[in-house]
């Protein structure tokens, strides 16, 4: 093998430094002397390639011109001669010693150098002789894969685009990180507000207690299980804390004082989660013609309107939205603005010893009447007026006012409504003086608001009268609270 490559060594030696120059001459041409560069390579043929090209070569001019004078330097026919001869060595070493090898040159694109021939031999028109440095006329061939260049227009167009790009992604970025920006402000501000409203609300609930009972428990008149009873606190009532002694808490609640066990209330934040379960919610419009709508909107159609001071009960497991109460009406739940209503609680009152006894005296003679049908305002208007005619009254002395109206709605000689029957000429000073309306403003009592609804259900204690005096005035009746009934 390696006298082979040996041999092909000197091969490719001579074909490198071949060089030939041919002269073609045109007789009678308009295109005058024409010169012609070419390259041969040297591939599968080794030297007899290079001299069947130049025959090709040589007929080609002849065909062409007419005239070909062809000059070989005598050191090129030794290259030839000198190539000739390397390759009958090395085609006799190859059948004396390897028959089996076969002599292959490779082509270019193969990765090992020792595989790979390529000799350039130039035909020019000049003499050689003229050129010092053969390797300094060589003209490359231009291949049709060259890169084009872009030109400065499209460079300039390119960049503008994309500066155009970039400025829209920043002016994006910019927008995006503004929005997320004015977004996280917005909750910011709701959470500062909730947190403010939390705090309020915490700070108004500090000093409170509820009763967590089923229905009522004893309040005393000291610290003692065998002490005096001072009344009874219901639940959804609410009191005062007065002072925490050891298991004994000193509340004041409506006409009461006195001391209940510790084990059966809760305190501040505790105390308000309690009454938002299980006392009612109202919202007291502070607007006149407030409107109540369908939906949450003020696009949707409008159910009714209520006058100002007027309170509506709020429907707790309604969907809630932002800026708007969902209330009972008539016509079913509505939604009101929240801007034109005051929220709060409907809470009760302990009742002192007195007063428990005539509740529950009464409770024992009390009628069954069949229960009117009656809307949330319905029960705010009597409840109201049950307040202005016996607020300071025991429980039995409101169920009372309320039992003399519906009486009256129930009879056929008076209005068929309770808003007839309280606001008819002449019969109840409250309501025709703007009182009423007031208390509605300022939000009715809870035990007075319990006593509307259980004379609208049908309890009535009164024995069916459907009048009532100041208990002062010598009427003759059946007195109840500070008033006597008939």
């Amino acid at each position: 093998m390696k006298r082979n490559k040996k041999v092909f060594e000197g091969m490719t030696l001579a074909a490198f430094l071949v060089m030939l120059t041919c002269t073609a001459f045109a007789g009678s041409t308009e295109e005058g002397t024409k010169d012609v560069t070419q390259s041969v390579a040297l591939n599968k043929n080794a030297t007899a390639g290079i001299i069947v090209d130049l025959s090709n070569m040589e007929a080609s001019a002849i065909s062409e011109s007419g005239i070909f004078t062809a000059t070989i330097e005598k050191t090129q026919k030794d290259i030839v001669a000198k190539g000739s001869e390397a390759l009958s060595d090395g085609l006799e070493a190859l059948e004396t010693n390897e028959a089996e090898i076969a002599l292959r040159i490779v082509e270019t694109e193969t990765s090992e150098a020792e595989s790979l021939a390529e000799v350039e031999v130039f035909v020019e028109t000049d003499s050689l002789a003229e050129t010092e440095n053969p390797a300094e006329t060589e003209i490359p061939v231009e291949t049709e894969s060259a890169v084009e260049t872009e030109s400065p227009v499209e460079a300039e167009a390119s960049e503008e685009n994309a500066q155009a790009v970039n400025a829209q992604e920043e002016q994006t970025a910019k927008e995006e990180t503004e929005k997320k920006s004015k977004k996280k402000k917005k909750t910011n501000k709701k959470k500062k507000a909730k947190k403010a409203e939390q705090t309020a609300e915490e700070a108004e609930w500090a000093n409170k207690v509820m009763a967590n009972v089923e229905e009522d428990m004893n309040i005393r008149t000291a610290p003692d299980a065998n002490s005096e009873l001072a009344g009874k606190f219901y639940r959804g009532d609410v009191a005062e804390v007065v002072a925490v002694e050891g298991e004994w808490t000193q509340i004041t609640s409506g006409n009461v004082t006195g001391y209940v066990k510790n084990e059966y209330l809760v305190y501040g934040t505790d105390a308000c989660a309690l009454a938002n379960e299980v006392c009612s919610l109202y919202a007291t419009v502070n607007t006149d013609g407030l409107r109540l709508r369908e939906e949450p909107s003020e696009e949707a159609e409008i159910v009714t309107l209520a006058e100002n001071g007027k309170r509506l009960k709020v429907e707790k497991e309604a969907n809630t939205v932002d800026g708007w109460v969902a209330v009972q009406s008539s016509e079913g739940t509505a939604y009101v603005s929240a801007q034109y209503v005051n929220v709060a609680l409907n809470l009760g009152t302990a009742l002192n010893n007195e007063e428990v006894a005539e509740k529950e005296a009464k409770e024992a003679g009390r009628t069954k009447h069949a229960a009117v049908a009656a809307s949330v305002d319905d029960v705010t208007l009597l409840g109201a007026l049950i307040q202005c005619e016996a607020g300071n009254s025991s429980y039995e002395g409101m169920l009372a006012v309320g039992s003399v109206v519906m009486n009256r709605v129930r009879s056929g000689r008076y209005p068929g409504s309770i808003s007839g029957v309280v606001y008819q000429s002449g019969q109840f000073p409250p309501a025709l003086n703007g009182t009423v309306a007031a208390v509605i403003s300022r939000g009715v009592k809870g035990s007075c608001l319990q006593a509307a609804q259980e004379a609208i259900n049908g309890i009535d204690n009164t024995n069916g009268a459907t009048s009532f005096r100041s208990a002062r005035s010598g009427y003759a009746g059946t007195i109840i609270g500070g008033n006597v009934f008939f």
